[in-house]
């Protein structure tokens, strides 16, 4: 038997400066639908993603890209000059952009709103550059990585002050040409982002660090072959010294991930799942489940994200059931906004205006049932245990990834607190092909169902929304009988009274 406490957070991403545009509101006075969507219910964590103030150099080069202006295109035919908004990650300066707040202290005011939801507020930190006209050039111009010559490449640009600054990149990659590189071998560097860091840490409960890996200094010698300084791990400390509860989410890619979080990242992104769930087989996929459990529970899963193509886009129909998979994961689940209606455009990160696009009704309805079950769940301490598929093929490994949660509500009923027992299952097809067979339970989850169960048992499918009664001798004799076409999943739930009294509200 192989149980463990099952931890897990839930991430909602949102394009603050299109959701306050399209809004006609700012921080300080968001609508009361965003309160009310599921969304937000569910979500721990709440990113404000692109909240800081834009670059004006930025935008003017987001207007002339041509290869960015192909892209926009794409997206929105009708496309207006006012659309061109500039990237989020070229920034000016720590403070808030006017479209989405009017100062750090009224974001201060979110956050303390969010934490009487019981929320938190993420907030962007991007550690290895900022926009080209940056005020901090003029203030701390010896910070920035200067060419040694006095003649322009591609990846560099003459500043007004007359030094020529290499533009911010990663080293497989020509520079991203709204940005300016920090310079790593300067130790000011780290000292002056730690300040940055405490404003921010002031007024929020963590930040996402955009290519956080870039920092580090063999990623900085590859890059632009000078020796950088140690840069993470001190930083983090100092920031949590003063701030204990204060989190660090890292966007890390080329197997670095586990570095990170040995450097003091609470959080790290996991794009193999994402490129596994996309590209690689099911046993690929069932092995990468297995890695330890607390490199797990500091992985940040996700579907799409706003450097992702869509999930609709990407997976189909087949991403709710992938999103079902995700739920039984431990670590952070990201959401991003509209990923629950089923969008499918992808929109460059320097545009203020989505496309019109049918919402799919069915991404909805799965999406309210699911959160309506992850705001149960959250609110108590969940136990994970694994199934067993014995499928009608001869396989020298198991074809399904099985997860099975339980954990006590309780309900007030007159003067007394009645105890609600929740059994959830999931069990996913990774595979290309279809299977079928027999989902076999472990001892523990068989003891739940025998002592805490009546001898009929009603189960719903959180993906499809159908009922199913089963004896209580068929689960524990022989399990569930499972029929999966590829890449699809079950998420039964048992009939709980608390999930049919939140469901009768919605």
């Amino acid at each position: 038997m192989n149980e463990n406490i099952f931890k897990q957070i839930q991430i909602y991403e949102l394009n603050t400066r299109i959701f306050c545009k399209e809004n006609g509101c700012t921080l300080e006075e968001l609508p009361e639908s965003f309160f009310e969507s599921s969304e937000y219910g569910m979500a721990n964590y709440i990113w404000m993603m692109g909240v800081w103030k834009p670059s004006p150099k930025a935008v003017a080069i987001a207007k002339t890209h041509v290869g960015l202006l192909n892209d926009y295109h794409k997206v929105l035919p009708d496309l207006k000059d006012s659309d061109i908004i500039g990237s989020p990650y070229a920034i000016l300066e720590y403070t808030p952009n006017p479209l989405v707040s009017s100062s750090l202290a009224n974001i201060k005011v979110l956050k303390k709103q969010l934490e009487e939801d019981g929320k938190k507020l993420i907030l962007d930190f991007v550690p290895n550059h900022v926009a080209l006209d940056s005020v901090y050039i003029d203030s701390h111009p010896d910070l920035f990585l200067q060419k040694k010559t006095n003649e322009v490449c591609h990846n560099s640009f003459r500043h007004p002050n007359g030094r020529i600054y290499f533009h911010g990149r990663d080293p497989y990659f020509d520079g991203w040409t709204d940005t300016v590189q920090w310079d790593f071998s300067h130790p000011d560097v780290k000292k002056f982002h730690t300040e940055i860091l405490m404003e921010i840490a002031n007024v929020c409960h963590g930040v996402r660090c955009d290519m956080a890996m870039l920092p580090v200094a063999e990623i900085f010698q590859r890059t632009h072959g000078i020796t950088g300084q140690e840069y993470w791990k001190s930083m983090i400390s100092d920031i949590k010294n003063k701030y204990p509860d204060f989190i660090f989410i890292g966007e890390v890619y080329w197997n670095m991930e586990y570095q990170l979080q040995q450097l003091g990242f609470d959080y790290t992104y996991d794009k193999e799942l994402y490129d596994r769930l996309k590209n690689k087989s099911g046993q690929e996929i069932s092995m990468h489940l297995h890695a330890d459990i607390n490199y797990q529970n500091k992985s940040v899963r996700f579907l799409e994200n706003h450097d992702e193509e869509r999930a609709a886009h990407t997976f189909g129909d087949k991403s709710i059931h992938m999103m079902s998979l995700l739920n039984f994961l431990p670590g952070a689940i990201l959401t991003y906004e509209g990923q629950s209606v089923g969008l499918t455009h992808k929109l460059p990160v320097q545009l203020g205006r989505v496309p019109e696009e049918p919402l799919k009704s069915g991404f909805s309805f799965f999406y309210q049932r699911a959160n309506l079950r992850l705001m149960i769940r959250k609110k108590h301490e969940v136990k994970l245990s694994y199934g067993y598929f014995e499928c009608y093929e001869e396989s020298n490994y198991d074809p399904s990834i099985s997860r099975i949660l339980y954990y006590l509500t309780e309900k007030q009923i007159g003067m007394a607190k009645v105890k609600i027992y929740n059994l959830e299952i999931l069990i996913f097809n990774p595979e290309d092909r279809e299977i079928s067979g027999w989902l076999k339970f472990d001892k523990t989850t068989r003891d739940f169902l025998d002592s805490l169960f009546y001898d009929s048992i009603e189960i719903e499918d959180i993906i499809t929304d159908k009922y199913y009664r089963k004896t209580k001798k068929e689960l524990l004799d022989s399990g569930i009988f499972i029929k999966l076409a590829p890449k699809e999943a079950h998420w039964f739930v048992t009939d709980s009274d608390l999930l049919k009294e939140m469901n009768a509200l919605t």
